[in-house]
């Protein structure tokens, strides 16, 4: 009899114990409770994500910005995290940033350590040069040096595509690129082709390839975990897409 009553306090206890135990708090919990989000994006990837004024701009904060209205009611609700090819998937595993927003393209490489939402803006790799010189992108590249930035997916295109080109420099953000495009005539740009025709508008006597090298759908990245915030970046993103805001976006911005 003892023994039987002592079983049902250890099941009583143990119920109770499980009755009282909290589900672990997801990201949207997290962003709510802090009364901001944290988005990571670029600070030198004009029209996309660039500072001006002092004030961070671009089409990726504006979907940025418009995620923050649908969590928090407040598209201002939000701070900016400067990110690069290089560290913006770290900085999204060690929690630093909610969400990359950031011309991050979706792969499956990628998706084997972040998840994506869905795409908000398509592009595709493309080749600047200083107009003038032949910027078909196979033949310049294979005949000329070649600029790309590191961590983007730029530099797995000219191994795929060409094997090993003439001569290749890999840069650690877009505006050293640029740099040395300006400072060495023959060199030629591989990236993104809105990031490459935000500077051939900036500065004058750039072409930019009309040939795509690939097709880069850019989506916003968030950690594998977060189903709840998923959900909400492309209730977002649909939104946009069905009442046409989206394209008035990529219109301002882009075209």
């Amino acid at each position: 009899m003892k023994k039987l009553f002592l079983i049902l306090i250890i099941c009583v206890s143990f119920l109770a114990c499980g009755c009282t135990t909290k589900p672990a708090k997801t990201t949207v919990d997290k962003i709510k409770e802090r009364g901001y989000i944290i988005a990571g994006v670029k600070y030198d990837s004009k029209p996309f994500g660039y500072v001006e004024n002092g004030e961070v701009k671009g089409l990726d904060i504006d979907i940025a910005k418009a995620v923050a209205l649908n969590i928090l009611d407040n598209e201002n609700k939000i701070k900016f995290v400067q990110v690069t090819p290089e560290n913006r998937i770290s900085k999204l595993m060690s929690e630093e940033v909610d969400i990359i927003v950031a011309t991050m393209t979706d792969n499956e490489q990628r998706r084997q350590v972040v998840d994506f939402s869905a795409p908000y803006y398509i592009s595709g790799q493309a080749v600047l040069c200083k107009k003038g010189l032949d910027a078909d992108p196979t033949e310049k590249i294979k005949r000329k040096k070649t600029v790309v930035v590191r961590g983007t997916t730029a530099e797995k295109t000219l191994s795929r595509i060409y094997g090993k080109p003439g001569k290749v420099e890999i840069c650690p953000n877009y505006n050293y690129a640029f740099d040395i495009i300006k400072n060495e005539p023959d060199a030629c740009l591989i990236a993104d082709e809105g990031i490459l025709l935000g500077f051939a508008g900036d500065n004058g006597g750039y072409v930019v390839s009309n040939k795509k090298l690939t097709t880069e759908p850019y989506a916003v990245a968030l950690r594998k975990e977060d189903e709840t915030l998923k959900k909400y970046i492309n209730h977002t993103i649909n939104y946009l897409e069905s009442t046409g805001e989206l394209e008035d976006l990529i219109d301002k911005w882009i075209k």
